[in-house]
C-alpha cells in the first residue's frame, strides 16, 4: 500500500500566525513505523512532482522531515518532563486526539506548523498509551468543511430540516449536497488518491467525514491488522501521517461490517 497525499488535493490558504502522563520512552518499534509511513510518502512525492505550485511542493516536501524532528524533539522532552509537550482540546472531533503539540515547549517550529503560516497543526495520536506518535491535521480540510457546515446550518435555519440523503448507522447522515447547491464540492482522501470523502451529519446537523471505504482498504493490506473494538480512527492514523479529520469514531462490526459510534 503506498500511502498518498492524493490528487486535486485543496488549494492552501496561507495563514497569519495567530497533565498526560506516559510511562516509559518511547521505542524504537515507533521509529521503524514513521519511517516505513515516510517512505511512501516520499515515492508518492517523487510521483507527482508535477501536480503543485512551487510553494504546495517544498512544503509538501519538507513535511516528513518536520515530522521525523518534531517527534525527536517530543521523545527528547518526554524523557527529560515525564510529560508530553501538549496543549489540552476539549473536542477531539477535528484532530482524532485531546493532544496538539506545544511548541512554545520545543526548541523550533517547522514551517509547514500552522505557528509559522502552514498548512498542518501538529498532534500526537496515542498520547494515552506508551507509543505517541506526530501526525498532522490538514487545515484545507478544515476550509471545506466549515464550507458545508455553513450551508447545512443556513438550510436548517430557512426550512427546520436537514438536508438529509440517507440514513447511516448509529445516528449518522449523508448530506444532500443538491439540496445545498454544493453538488461541486469535494475532499480528497489522504490515503488514496482516487478516493473522495462523503460528507456525513449527525442529528443536530454537525458535519463529519466518512473514512469507512479508506480503513477498509488499508486493512486488507495491512500487516498489523487492528484490534477488537480498537478505534479505527487510530488505525487510520498510525498507516499516515494524517489523522482522519472530523471523522466519527469509526469501529468494525459483526461480520467486519465498519460501523460509526457517538
Amino acid at each position: 500500500m503506498v500511502l498518498s497525499i492524493p490528487q486535486g488535493y485543496i488549494e492552501p490558504r496561507r495563514h497569519s500566525s495567530p497533565t498526560c502522563r506516559t510511562r516509559g520512552i518511547l521505542s524504537v518499534k515507533i521509529m521503524k513505523r514513521f519511517f516505513s509511513v515516510s517512505i511512501a510518502v516520499l515515492c508518492f512525492l517523487v510521483l507527482s512532482g508535477c501536480m503543485y505550485p512551487n510553494e504546495e511542493r517544498q512544503q509538501l516536501a519538507e513535511v516528513d522531515n518536520h515530522i521525523a524532528r518534531v517527534q525527536s524533539q517530543s521523545e527528547q522532552y518526554l524523557q527529560q518532563n515525564k510529560n508530553l509537550p501538549y496543549k489540552y482540546v476539549p473536542d477531539d472531533r477535528k484532530f482524532t486526539t485531546h493532544y496538539q503539540v506545544d511548541f512554545q515547549l520545543l526548541p523550533e517550529i517547522p514551517m509547514t506548523a500552522y505557528e509559522k503560516g502552514g498548512n498542518f497543526i501538529y498532534v500526537f495520536v496515542g498520547a494515552e498509551g506508551k507509543e505517541p506518535l506526530v501526525r498532522l491535521f490538514d487545515l484545507r480540510v478544515n476550509d471545506e468543511v466549515e464550507k458545508v457546515q455553513l450551508a447545512v446550518t443556513n438550510f436548517k435555519t430557512k426550512y427546520g430540516v436537514l438536508p438529509i440523503k440517507a440514513k447511516e448507522s448509529n445516528g449518522y447522515y449523508n448530506v444532500d449536497l443538491d439540496k445545498l447547491n454544493m453538488s461541486d464540492i469535494s475532499i480528497p482522501s489522504p490515503y488514496f488518491s482516487d478516493s473522495k470523502l462523503p460528507f456525513l451529519m449527525d442529528k443536530n446537523g454537525k458535519i463529519y467525514l466518512d473514512y469507512r471505504g479508506d480503513v477498509t482498504r488499508i486493512i486488507q493490506t495491512a500487516k498489523q491488522k487492528p484490534a477488537r473494538n480498537e478505534d479505527l480512527r487510530l488505525f487510520l492514523a498510525r498507516n499516515s501521517i494524517f489523522v482522519p479529520a472530523f471523522s466519527p469514531i469509526i469501529k468494525m462490526g459483526e461480520q467486519g461490517r465498519i460501523l460509526f459510534f457517538s
